[in-house]
């Protein structure tokens, strides 16, 4: 913002207050102050000399003594309206805003808990953080929104993600709070064992979604061909599957969390503990893009800062995490919320670095949709380094 003045030694500036928090809030020079060597005085919002000591020698007042020239500064500055001397004062002490994330969440399940309350919490707002959570049933819609940058990080199963990568997609799993499965597939009274499933139709979410993949892989561990013995319909998310069994529009579904307490309730029963089989696939995982951790990878850090924060009050803060809890899932039921906080948090991982072990065994369980998969490492998917980074850094 240099005039033509600056040829001979005075330059003027008029900073608003928007440029001068821009450039805060980048780190990075102001554009309001000259890049020539210092000292450099400028003043905001009123036109005022700039001295720069470079060029003394066509500087008409560089015969005028440093602290004369203060002294008048100051006067002049005495004179300025309250009104603008706060402005002033705002250009310089106005705070960096909070960057903005979008960040998915695919289930109404105490799986989530840790996130949703380090939203509620403000544990993302202490590191800088404005996160705005979306709730999107499925990982498998998640997935398109990560890669297209219509959304920031997402806290998913790795099932879909890991799908994705498998076919090609830039992602990267940077950290995992629940590796176990506590899916169940329940039914009315009359259906006795796995077998007796073959004709019939069960509610799961949409397809390449973790409820998905894990009820296929579970009629197949009991000899039933998805689509063929058994009818998979795409009912939706959580309730809408508990609404589908109630109606009698599937004969049994795959559900979780309250919403499997739920179901007990009104009488239906457990016919498949997914807990007891050999399925295995990590199911609160965090999920980025390559490209967007490339890019933000200290935004990224200071996230997963706040989700592990999360996580802790998660396994440690019952009333907290049960008032959180009953906010998003929508249930009023205290008894339903105690069992869920003694379930839960035995669940969550107290250090949630991705294994990529037991990701493997989950690339693995993808060879029957995905047969490149046995030609992958699943540790060119997981990132460990930034969890170890955190751990290092207290």
């Amino acid at each position: 913002m240099r005039s033509s003045a600056f040829t001979s030694g005075i330059t003027t500036a008029s900073c608003p207050k928007t440029a001068f928090t821009a450039s805060i809030r980048s780190r990075s020079r102001s554009p309001c102050i000259s890049s020539a060597p210092t000292p450099i005085i400028s003043t905001l919002r009123f036109r005022a000399p700039m001295i720069s000591s470079s060029y003394p020698q066509a500087c008409h007042c560089s015969a005028r003594p440093a602290a004369e020239l203060l002294i008048a500064m100051r006067r002049r500055a005495r004179k300025l309206p309250f009104a603008l001397a706060i402005a002033w004062l705002g250009c310089y002490g106005a705070p960096a805003a909070a960057q903005s994330l979008k960040v998915p969440f695919a289930a109404l399940s105490p799986n989530y808990a840790p996130l949703w309350i380090a939203d509620q919490a403000g544990l993302f707002k202490k590191h800088g953080l404005d996160v705005q959570l979306i709730y999107i049933s499925a990982g498998s819609v998640i997935v398109p929104a990560i890669l297209s940058g219509q959304v920031d990080i997402a806290n998913m199963s790795s099932a879909p993600a890991l799908t994705a990568w498998a076919r090609g997609a830039e992602l990267s799993a940077v950290g995992v709070t629940s590796n176990r499965l506590l899916h169940v597939i329940m039914t009315r009274s009359s259906i006795k064992k796995p077998e007796e499933l073959k004709g019939k139709k069960i509610g799961g979410d949409r397809y390449g979604s973790l409820s998905d993949l894990i009820l296929r892989a579970a009629l197949r561990h009991y000899n039933l061909v998805p689509d063929r013995d058994v009818a998979v319909i795409q009912t939706g998310g959580l309730p809408e599957r508990l609404g589908a069994l109630k109606i009698g529009a599937v004969d049994g579904a795959i559900i979780t969390g309250d919403t499997a307490l739920e179901a007990e309730k009104l009488g239906f029963h457990k016919l498949i503990d997914l807990s007891r089989l050999p399925i295995q696939y990590p199911s609160s995982t965090i999920i980025v893009s390559r490209s967007f951790l490339a890019a933000k990878r200290d935004t990224v850090k200071r996230f997963l800062r706040g989700w592990i924060e999360g996580i802790k009050t998660a396994k440690t803060d019952k009333e907290y995490t049960v008032s959180v809890m009953q906010k998003f899932l929508k249930t009023s039921d205290r008894s339903v919320l105690d069992k869920l906080f003694e379930v839960y948090k035995t669940v969550h991982e107290k250090v949630p670095t991705p294994d990529p072990k037991l990701m493997g065994v989950a690339l693995t369980q993808l060879a029957a949709t995905v047969p490149q998969t046995s030609q992958l490492k699943v540790e060119d998917f997981t990132d460990r380094s930034l969890i170890a980074e955190l751990e290092s850094e207290g």
